[in-house]
């Protein structure tokens, strides 16, 4: 059965409202302050730490948790809920990855550290590539789309 996923076309994550994937984007900045600073408080707890905890590392964002705070917050339905975040986890990654991108993507104008307009419709609107790895299925930007639609090339 692997085999006929792994030949099919990956799915279409189809486009979303500009408005909507920026309330998401500022739902998971929220969610990803919460869990910085309760590793904060437990790296102050913990002293020094142990070494260990340090090797076996894994993220410390929960799917669900993320998924549940979307359709929650935002009243979306399951397929939008899931695009949101494939899209907004796609977006940090990609971002976390190019800060080139990063400052293309910034709105200069109010300093805050959020995405212009533009960046935003780019976003919502570009195709997200779908593909298999060994972490599983994992939703990314083309980069150089994304350059393409800030730039107006």
């Amino acid at each position: 059965m692997d085999d006929i996923i792994s030949d099919a076309t990956p799915p279409r994550v189809p486009p979303v409202e500009p408005d909507l994937l920026g309330s998401a984007l500022f739902l998971f900045s929220e969610y990803l302050q919460q869990i910085a600073d309760l590793e904060v408080d437990d790296e102050d707890d913990e002293g020094e730490g142990d070494e260990e905890d340090e090797e076996e590392e894994t993220s410390p964002i929960e799917m669900r948790a993320v998924l549940d705070l979307f359709a929650e917050e935002l009243g979306t339905s399951v397929p939008v809920t899931l695009n949101l975040y494939m899209r907004v986890t796609a977006l940090f990654r990609l971002l976390a990855a190019s800060p080139s991108l990063a400052r293309l993507a910034a709105d200069d104008e109010d300093g805050g550290g959020g995405l212009s307009e533009d960046a935003l419709v780019a976003f919502a609107r570009l195709d997200l590539h779908v593909s298999r790895n060994d972490a599983g299925i994992v939703a990314d930007f083309d980069a150089r789309e994304l350059r393409d639609a800030l730039t107006g090339d």
